[in-house]
């Protein structure tokens, strides 16, 4: 569950730099995500370590700098 991650996606709203900074200002760790944020996550679904972590359902992992838990 990924937050505002400053991609090519949404790269109009990523121009208005005030709307930016409104969303940076709401995460925990004051900053927009970016895309290597979320690489340690895939490595870990993705990989040989979620064996067991796959079978756990109805859970969502949050990387979003601390904006849900804001």
């Amino acid at each position: 569950m990924p937050g505002f991650v400053m991609t090519p996606l949404n790269s109009r709203l990523s121009s208005d730099p005030l709307r930016v900074a409104d969303l940076a200002a709401r995460t925990m760790v004051g900053r927009n995500g970016l895309a290597d944020d979320l690489a340690g996550v895939a490595i870990l679904l993705a990989g040989p370590a979620s064996g067991y972590i796959l079978y756990i359902t109805g859970q969502m992992l949050f990387v979003d700098g601390g904006l849900s838990a804001h």
